[in-house]
């Protein structure tokens, strides 16, 4: 079976059913084929074969074999599979700093080090992955909070690495979208307490929404909006001039069909203040421009969230 494994075109399974590798880790264990466990995790697991759901499995199989060899092939599951499947990789690491207690997570340091190694950071220049039908691994928060609680269980100085990573690449590891909700689980969840790295994760986030509190909010008084596009054809240097108008409500564009779509794009991607609506009175239709505060309503949506993470962050 193990000869014949598939090993072309593998994705993560998306339903909760169990997958054909944890299936297979379990029946090893309950034969207690320690050889055939250490060969399925290294030329299956290790060969990127691997999803999160799988870990449980590979805890109970590597139980079945000495302490160092278990060291040794949960090394070599992250070194084959972090750029691949970071999530699951470092799942695995605070699995096993968990089940295994302090001085036996200690051993862990080289599989630590190889995830810290491997973890993204310019999205520019992330390597190709191995195979065609692998992907690079997309951080989310979960991530970060698998990877700080468990490099403070293995060796607290690689989880400060790690987060001086972190906060090293803003666009891989977004302030808003990842780190600030995993602090919120952290805190929230009691881990915090004791682990320096999550202590550093949760100021930075705290300095963050106090800086972004602290800019000036109040609504439009005016109809002056920002007039800055990505365009400046004639048709959207009009639009520009009316944006920035601080008398002018509405603006109608009598046009073509493609110009007022390309207008409408224009729009779309600078993210203006406008609704627009088409008339179809007369030939050519009109579009139709009329100001809104959208950005105002999206900063105090945003304000609100931020005052909300600072309390549950601090308090």
């Amino acid at each position: 079976m193990l000869a014949q494994w598939p090993t072309q075109n593998w994705y993560p399974r998306r339903d909760k059913a169990p997958s054909d590798a944890t299936r297979m880790l379990t029946l090893l264990t309950r034969l207690d084929d320690t050889a055939l466990i250490e060969r399925f995790l290294t030329e299956v697991t290790a060969a990127g074969h691997y999803d999160k759901a799988d870990n449980a499995a590979i805890l109970d199989a590597l139980d079945h074999l000495p302490p160092g060899r278990a060291k040794t092939l949960i090394e070599r599951i992250v070194a084959g599979t972090a750029t691949t499947a970071l999530g699951a990789s470092a799942d695995l690491l605070v699995r096993a700093a968990a089940a295994w207690g302090p001085e036996r997570a200690a051993t862990l340091v080289g599989a630590a080090t190889r995830l810290v190694e491997a973890l993204p950071g310019d999205p520019a220049a992330r390597p190709a992955p191995r195979e065609p039908w692998q992907r690079p691994s997309r951080v989310d928060p979960a991530i970060v909070i698998d990877l700080l609680t468990g490099l403070s269980l293995i060796d607290p100085m690689l989880a400060d690495r790690s987060l001086d990573h972190t906060l090293a690449w803003p666009k891989t590891y977004d302030l808003d979208a990842v780190l600030i909700p995993a602090a919120r689980t952290l805190v929230s969840a009691g881990t915090i307490q004791g682990m320096a790295a999550i202590d550093r994760l949760q100021a930075a986030c705290v300095a963050h929404l106090r800086a972004r509190i602290a800019e000036p909010l109040s609504p439009p008084t005016d109809s002056q909006r920002v007039s800055t596009l990505p365009c400046h054809c004639h048709h959207c240097a009009d639009l520009a001039r009316f944006l920035a108008d601080p008398e002018r409500q509405t603006w109608a564009l009598k046009a073509a069909e493609g110009v007022r779509s390309h207008v409408e794009d224009s729009i779309r991607r600078a993210g203006s203040d406008l609704d627009t609506t088409t008339d179809r009175r007369g030939r050519p239709f009109s579009l139709v421009c009329t100001k809104n505060q959208a950005s105002y309503d999206r900063r105090a949506k945003q304000r609100r969230q931020d005052l909300n993470d600072l309390s549950r962050l601090t308090g």
